[in-house]
C-alpha cells in the first residue's frame, strides 16, 4: 500500500512519525474491513451456487397434487416435500418424511440436515435416537 500525506516540515519529529503510524493503521483496517466482506460475500454466494446444484436435475413426483423429491439411499423409499427443502438451514431440522403405501401417503417426523460442502444429504428417521444417513435425492435419468 502507498500512502501520501502532506504533512507540514513544522511539525516535530514525534508528531509526524504518530500521524503516519496512524494512517497506515487505518489504511490497513480499511483494507481489512474489505477483505472480510469479500469473503463473507463469496460465501454466500457459493452457499446460492451450492443450494441451485442440490436439486437442479432432480426428478420431482406429482402425488395428490403435492411435488416430492424421492430420497435414495434409505432402507425405505421416503418422499420428501418440495416446498419443505426451499429454505433449509446448515442445522438440523424437523421434516417430514413421506412413504408411498396402498392407502395413500403416510408420513413421520424425521431430522434432516445438510453438508455446505458436498449434496449430501443426511437423514434420520426416528427424532428421539438420531443416527443420521447419507442419502441422495433421485436424479433425472
Amino acid at each position: 500500500m502507498v500512502a501520501t500525506l502532506n504533512i507540514s516540515p513544522s511539525f516535530e519529529y514525534g508528531t509526524r512519525k504518530n500521524i503516519y503510524k496512524t494512517a497506515l493503521t487505518a489504511l490497513y483496517d480499511k483494507k481489512k474491513i474489505w477483505n472480510q466482506l469479500n469473503e463473507e460475500r463469496r460465501l454466500r454466494q457459493q452457499n446460492k451456487e451450492m443450494e441451485k446444484n442440490r436439486f437442479a436435475n432432480k426428478k420431482i413426483y406429482t402425488i395428490d397434487n403435492k411435488k416430492y423429491y424421492k430420497v435414495i439411499g434409505m432402507s425405505n423409499s421416503y418422499y420428501l416435500q418440495v416446498n419443505s427443502l426451499n429454505y433449509l438451514r446448515a442445522s438440523q431440522v424437523n421434516i417430514q418424511l413421506c412413504q408411498y403405501t396402498f392407502n395413500g401417503m403416510k408420513s413421520k417426523k424425521g431430522l434432516l440436515k445438510i453438508d455446505k460442502v458436498t449434496n449430501k444429504i443426511f437423514i434420520s428417521e426416528d427424532t428421539v435416537r438420531v443416527y443420521f444417513k447419507s442419502c441422495a435425492l433421485e436424479a433425472i435419468s
